[in-house]
């Protein structure tokens, strides 16, 4: 069917993600990224100064719809302080959003917020933030409201939750602001009711002196909404509207890992990077590596684009095959390997002319006849390593992260080797603080209890810890001398937690089975745990409209936010039907921006649009995001985005009141802290964050599907 008139087809960013980092007006998320050594924003997509190229190549596939948001550090930069020509640079880019022909949709929060907000006043928490978000609203509207059509308060408050929640499979928040360590599940839970009723009063007032200057502005917030059965969705919303039941099942999913797994190793050191896929837990990082490419000392060309046409080996691991695809020439051939040592005896026998993968393993300190190779290119990426255990082994994991600590201290100047990510810099500082508040007062929170789990037991009770170290690591390799790095790790972790460096068992692991040692029979059980783990705190995404819909207990959504918004919107990116819940584990991929294995299931976006209809049938709905990196679950973006736009059609075949579609995003952005790759580049045209000093703009094949959608819609 053709759309109806009027119909409106956008696309979006953040400020944050597109904006340059200002060291003067900083928000919580660069201080987060940098307490917790993720990747910075930098200079991002240097939309601050590029603005109307970006604007201009939205309006050249036919959108008639461009979101932005503002950044609340730079447009109050101290508390009460406003600055006039922050609000004056934003309105310029309403200003040329109108002036190409289309509607401005304005983001006041998208996950960021001034540091001084959070270090002063206890950040969205605290009692005063609704009256504090309400007045920054109010002066946004003044400077700038006459150039808006629609407002969105609150980016996915749902997601705000995780600032708050740290599961048991997790060691970290995946947001910030986080708590201090040592807090347990009740405190949490303490947070969250704090958190949800605030969010919903901070809307409510800031929408109310939004419509006070402009009264027919239309204000509304984006849940993320996660695609899940219907029957299991409906079981999620009754929880959700009693607050006992609720909680109990939080309280009760989050306090711990039902059963200690027992594995033929402890722990495995193996060159696991933070993002790779596994069904274990993570230490933090004890060093910094990234992707390069290793020749022969001889090898006469200079750059990558030399091994056009040539065999490169690579190791068949972890995230390798598929960075491989984005550092070398298409024209490349690939050949997998198990292992390095293999790779280089290819390489030195001229089977192949040059071998890709982690700098650290590539050309390893002391190897023997490692003068026979050179690096071809080192730098391509920026990753962290990590040690592994099975699930229910976080206080050994704790005592891992401190030998983690002493080991980056005790290392010094043998960080600075080649197959450093980055020329100069240093490890990771360890132990990374739990939440902002460890910063910002240098307090570490509540002490720590002398660790006491099973899991410690045992190791204690055996009188030897069991590490597994993949057969070609410095130490284990028969070619490579020395210790090795994570040999000496390994002896520090027997240290802390036997006292004694020789109370220590090297299990030699193939790379490719390094994960195999650490899985136990009884692994099943914390699945079916997680599982529901996973389904109230992650897919449960419906409370922020149980509670305008007036569902939820009053506690946790006043009356005065109850009925306060002027369309239904939402952003719905991934989902599960009944037959694939077995696949949970690849939405909490998805929450940690790992996008490859996202679950697409378009039907799901339907389901979301039915429903929202039904609780509020006479509001207008709005897609303000949907979006999808290059390939995701084998589905590419152009059958993707395709694919949901169908759903759209179907939903206004039934009747439904569709208002818009927003693609998440024009460009290609800083996720989030998270490295840039695949993985997690959504631009329509992309931008080589890491590589391209000019951050050139490149039309992605979805530019011109777009564009072709739009141009065949009635109302385009």
């Amino acid at each position: 069917m053709a759309f109806p008139k009027g119909f409106l087809f956008g696309t979006a960013n953040a400020d944050h993600q597109v904006e340059a980092h200002d060291p003067e007006r900083e928000d919580v998320w660069d201080l987060w990224e940098r307490c917790q050594g993720l990747t910075p924003r930098g200079k991002a997509t240097d939309f601050w100064n590029r603005y109307e190229e970006d604007v201009h190549a939205a309006a050249s596939m036919g959108c008639k719809l461009f979101r932005f948001s503002v950044a609340w550090a730079r447009v109050e930069p101290s508390d009460g302080h406003f600055d006039p020509e922050a609000l004056d640079h934003y309105r310029k880019v309403a200003a040329s959003i109108r002036q190409k022909g289309m509607k401005v949709m304005l983001t006041l929060h998208h996950f960021v917020w001034p540091v001084w907000l959070e270090r002063d006043h206890e950040g969205m928490t605290g009692t005063r933030f609704p009256d504090f978000f309400a007045r920054y609203a109010e002066r946004v509207a003044a400077s700038l409201g006459d150039l808006v059509d629609y407002w969105i308060t609150f980016n996915e408050p749902s997601q705000l939750t995780f600032g708050f929640i740290r599961p048991w499979w997790q060691n970290r928040y995946y947001m910030p602001p986080g708590l201090p360590r040592g807090s347990d599940v009740d405190a949490e839970a303490e947070a969250v009711g704090k958190l949800i009723p605030s969010l919903f009063l901070a809307h409510a007032r800031a929408r109310a002196s939004i419509k006070g200057l402009h009264p027919e502005a239309k204000v509304g917030v984006n849940p993320l909404v996660t695609g899940f059965p219907t029957w299991l969705q409906m079981l999620m919303d009754f929880g959700a509207c009693h607050r006992g039941l609720s909680e109990a099942v939080f309280k009760f999913t989050t306090a711990g890992a039902l059963v200690s797994e027992k594995g033929d190793v402890d722990l495995v050191i193996g060159g696991v990077t933070a993002g790779d896929q596994t069904a274990f837990e993570f230490s933090d990082p004890y060093v910094r590596t990234g992707k390069a490419v290793l020749v022969n000392a001889n090898y006469q060309e200079p750059d990558l684009a030399s091994l056009s046409g040539r065999k490169v080996g690579v190791i068949g691991i972890g995230n390798q095959p598929d960075s491989w695809k984005r550092d070398l020439p298409d024209s490349a051939r690939k050949r997998i390997f198990a292992n390095y040592d293999a790779a280089r005896s290819s390489l030195a026998s001229g089977e192949i002319d040059a071998v890709y993968g982690d700098a650290f393993f590539l050309l390893p300190e002391g190897m023997i006849g490692g003068e026979c190779f050179r690096f071809l290119a080192t730098g391509l990426s920026d990753e962290s390593y990590v040690v592994v255990a099975p699930y229910g082994h976080g206080e050994l994991l704790n005592l891992v992260n401190r030998a983690i600590a002493g080991f980056q201290l005790a290392s010094g100047e043998s960080f600075a080797a080649p197959w450093q990510s980055h020329a100069g810099s240093i490890p990771l500082e360890a132990p990374r603080p739990l939440s902002l508040r460890e910063v910002m007062t240098g307090k570490p929170g509540h002490e720590e209890t002398e660790p006491s789990s099973r899991e410690l037991g045992r190791v204690r009770r055996r009188g030897k810890i069991r590490i597994g170290i993949r057969t070609d690591a410095p130490g284990v390799s028969e070619i490579s001398t020395g210790d090795g790095l994570e040999l000496k790790l390994a002896g520090l972790i027997a240290r802390e937690v036997l006292g004694d460096e020789t109370l220590l068992e090297i299990v030699p692991v193939e790379p490719q089975q390094r994960f195999k040692l650490l899985k136990s029979k009884s692994g099943w059980l914390n699945w079916a745990w997680r599982f529901w783990g996973t389904t109230s705190l992650i897919a449960n995404a419906n409370w922020w409209y149980l509670g305008t819909s007036g569902r939820l207990p009053k506690e946790l959504c006043p009356e005065e936010a109850v009925g306060a918004q002027d369309f239904v919107g939402l952003d719905y990116y991934w989902g599960l039907p009944t037959n694939r819940l077995h696949r949970f584990r690849s939405l909490e991929d998805a929450a940690h921006g790992r996008f490859l294995q996202a679950p697409v299931w378009p039907r799901g976006l339907l389901h979301a649009l039915r429903r929202f209809h039904r609780w509020f049938p006479d509001q207008e709905l709005f897609i303000v995001e949907n979006g999808s990196v290059p390939m995701a679950d084998g589905v590419d973006r152009t059958d993707y985005l395709k694919a949901h736009i169908a759903e759209v059609e179907q939903a206004l075949d039934e009747g439904l009141p569709v208002k818009g579609y927003n693609f998440w995003s024009i460009t290609s952005n800083r996720e989030w802290g998270h490295p840039f790759d695949p993985n997690t580049d959504f631009g329509l045209y992309f931008v080589d964050l890491d590589k391209d000093p000019e951050l050139k703009r490149v039309e992605t094949a979805e530019v011109e599907v777009y564009r072709e959608i739009i141009r065949n819609s009635e109302g385009g």
